[in-house]
């Protein structure tokens, strides 16, 4: 069976790491942060973990060693206890004052984001130009954790491949980003699924869903919901129709802010 080779990983800041994915988690379910039912995120904890893995992202690492944390509190909490004893330490316990923590400097950090940006408005600003990768992409409710959940509906939608996928060529980045711009030269926007709807083959599935991230990253469309956790769909931008898509992907990355916005 001849596949391609997938060498293209995923280094985006705005994963910010596991303790950012469990508060995702803790807030499309409407969990209590203080009785976290463990069992379930960490069910669901997994599953982001498996599609991380296929996407070849670079602090993957880190989400691994949460999922042994996890899995070691979930242990923790089947072995035998006295109903009896109020002293008896919850394994949760530890779990909960990091998420409160990481939760409050989150807080802290997205109104100073907001602050930044009224300023913006006001004051004009520079960009460096010495070629450095910037970091800063700015998010609003929409996180890539959403466009990671509607990747996860579409990759269990596509069944295992049982027979042989003979690759006369390698799938890439930039074949992907130009068959968006085609579905996007004729129409305002697409949804999420219509990007996929014809792929049924996992990988394509993968190199497709990189390519919608290298394009939010150069601003070449947007991403947006009506509501949290609804419907995701995607537009074009005014820099799509006179970008040149013969431009090497990575080229000035993350030289713009990322638009991922919910609409009003």
């Amino acid at each position: 069976m001849t596949t391609p080779i997938l060498d293209y990983a995923v280094d985006l800041e705005v994963f910010q790491g596991p303790m950012d994915l469990l508060l995702y988690l803790i807030h499309k379910d409407e969990i209590d942060i203080y009785d976290i039912p463990i069992a379930k995120i960490t069910a669901q904890y997994m599953k982001y973990v498996e599609m991380l893995k296929l996407l070849n992202l670079e602090n993957a690492g880190e989400y691994i060693l949460m999922a042994a944390t996890l899995i070691r509190i979930k242990a923790q909490m089947l072995l035998p206890h006295d109903p009896g004893d109020e002293n008896e330490f919850d394994p949760r316990e530890e779990l909960t004052r990091a998420l409160l923590e990481y939760r409050k400097y989150k807080e802290a950090a997205g109104v100073l984001e907001e602050q930044r940006d009224f300023e913006a408005r006001l004051t004009p600003v520079t960009f460096p130009v010495d070629g450095q990768r910037r970091s800063d992409l700015v998010l609003a409710d929409t996180t890539l954790y959403d466009l990671l959940t509607a990747f996860q509906s579409v990759v269990h939608r596509i069944p295992d491949q049982t027979g042989y996928f003979v690759a006369h060529e390698d799938i890439t980045v930039e074949d992907r980003i130009k068959v968006i711009l085609a579905v996007l030269a004729d129409h305002e926007c697409a949804t999420f699924d219509e990007l996929f709807a014809d792929i049924r083959v996992k990988i394509i599935a993968i190199v497709t869903f990189m390519a919608i991230l290298e394009m939010v990253r150069l601003h070449r469309i947007t991403v947006r919901q009506a509501a949290p956790f609804s419907e995701i769909r995607i537009y074009r931008t005014a820099r799509l129709m006179i970008a040149d898509p013969d431009q090497e992907i990575g080229d000035g990355i993350l030289d713009t802010p990322t638009d991922l916005v919910i609409e009003p």
